[in-house]
């Protein structure tokens, strides 16, 4: 048994054939975006991609070059003091890209590493700066098309170049740059990860034309996601051990801080996403970003549904009612804290139930034979009839006339617009014809419209086969005419 350099015993061996095997089986452009890692932290001012059929060669112009052999060929050996805003980790790169290879060569600052069928073995050379990386491996089309198409997505940092197949990446259309976005990150403290909380700044950026929005680490593409925008976090994302992919808390955290920071901003395209119902339900938002939210995707006016009588009823008086409770419970709890419901806003308009039921004595006669006429004939059974006198502070709040279904009693205001002293007026039994409608129901729904339209006809029919019938309740002026 050998002795490892920290003077215990070694517990483990490593198996080359399946370090070889799981690297083989990641996605090219995933490989080759470790060493734009390695070139991006190593200070390189140009960095170039070519990617050829049995051919990966990444070149950058870094000053240093390799620092030490081993970081090609030992596995899990890197820097050991790195801090958040440094890209590498783990010293996993460099060695997953040659393990994926045939044969690959490390050229560097006067040495080049060759990895063949005979082993490893190191030969001079002349190059004065940077790294050129030479990975002998077949590729198909479709292959080198995903990892081209994941390789442009990068964000080059600023006075970097990057060139990848002849094409100089450009860098995205800046969106927004928010500082001091405390998130989680990782730090390296001899060689121990460490997860800490700290601040930095996010970066947003519009998608190129045909790109998908994705999340960024330090301008390098980690997944797709569901924000509108390339959101570019300046500083290590704890990621899960593909490095593809962030824990789905962290997304969330970092959703919710863009939100929080840009809501009055951002418009109704933007705040629609589902990433927004996600951050409702999750987290606790200011006042402040809940109005925005409010105002630009919920329409004027708009009051939270209760049930379909009342919901009618703050419609009649302007309201756009919206449905919203087939959100999460959290998210619509926080809405509720911006956005009348419809029974808040039925009284407020119309005020507290101020009725008082009033008797017209004999002058209202005519007009009772005639809703009884009418409800015999349409509905089969004769309605009662009530009137009142309701005080309201909005003029948009005020009825003519109220039918309740339960009773079957037709409420009449006595502040509106029915003549009691003339039954038959064009208005008066248009009134009354729509109340006796709502024998359909409360809503003014297609069933109430179909109701109407059917009392309409058949009060029209009656007075054509049966002119007589309504003759009594005529003004006494129109029957001496």
């Amino acid at each position: 048994m050998s002795q490892a350099r920290n003077g215990r015993a070694e517990w483990f061996e490593l198996s080359e054939e399946g370090w070889r095997r799981s690297n083989r089986a990641r996605p090219l452009g995933q490989l080759v975006r470790e060493a734009l890692q390695n070139a991006f932290d190593q200070n390189a001012s140009r960095v170039k991609v070519r990617l050829a059929e049995d051919e990966v060669r990444i070149e950058d112009d870094a000053p240093a070059g390799l620092a030490r052999d081993e970081f090609a060929f030992t596995v899990f050996l890197g820097e050991k003091d790195t801090p958040p805003t440094w890209r590498g980790r783990k010293g996993r790169g460099l060695k997953e890209m040659i393990a994926a290879s045939d044969h690959a060569e490390v050229e560097t600052v006067g040495r080049t590493l060759v990895f063949d069928h005979t082993g490893r073995h190191v030969k001079p050379n002349t190059r004065l700066v940077g790294t050129c990386l030479r990975l002998f491996r077949r590729t198909s089309v479709s292959e080198r098309e995903e990892a081209v198409g994941l390789l442009r997505l990068t964000i080059p940092p600023p006075g970097v170049e990057l060139i990848i197949n002849g094409r100089t990446v450009r860098t995205p259309r800046v969106k927004e740059s928010l500082e001091d976005c405390v998130l989680e990150t990782v730090e390296l403290h001899r060689g121990v990860e460490r997860y800490v909380e700290r601040a930095t700044r996010v970066d947003l950026y519009h998608p190129r034309p045909g790109e998908t929005p994705h999340l960024f680490e330090l301008g390098l593409p980690v997944e797709p996601h569901h924000l509108p925008w390339h959101v570019d976090v300046q500083q290590r994302i704890p990621l899960a051990a593909e490095r593809d992919a962030a824990r789905d808390a962290y997304k969330r955290t970092l959703a919710a801080i863009l939100l929080e920071s840009l809501a009055p901003e951002l418009n109704r395209q933007e705040l629609s996403g589902a990433w927004v119902t996600e951050v409702l339900s999750h987290f606790t938002l200011s006042e402040d970003a809940l109005e925005a939210y409010v105002a630009k995707v919920l329409p004027p006016r708009a009051v939270l549904s209760v049930d379909a009588r009342t919901d009618d009823r703050a419609r009649q008086l302007g309201a756009k009612v919206v449905d919203l409770r087939g959100m999460p419970l959290t998210a619509l709890e926080q809405l509720e804290t911006i956005v009348e419901s419809a029974d808040a806003y039925v009284e407020r308009m119309e005020g507290p139930p101020r009725d008082v039921l009033v008797n017209p004595g004999p002058r209202a006669e005519r007009f009772v034979g005639m809703v009884r006429c009418l409800s015999r004939e349409l509905i089969g059974r004769e309605v009662r009839v009530e009137f009142f006198e309701r005080k309201v502070r909005d003029p948009s709040a005020h009825v003519d006339a109220e039918y309740d279904r339960e009773r079957r009693v037709l409420r009449v205001n006595m502040r509106g617009q029915v003549r009691l002293d003339d039954p038959l007026a064009p208005q008066t039994l248009g009134i009354v014809l729509h109340e006796l409608a709502h024998e359909a129901g409360d809503e003014h729904d297609f069933a109430f419209i179909d109701k109407l339209e059917s009392f309409a006809g058949r009060a029209l029919r009656c007075l054509v086969d049966r002119p007589d019938l309504l003759t009594p309740y005529a003004s006494p002026k129109k029957r001496v005419g």
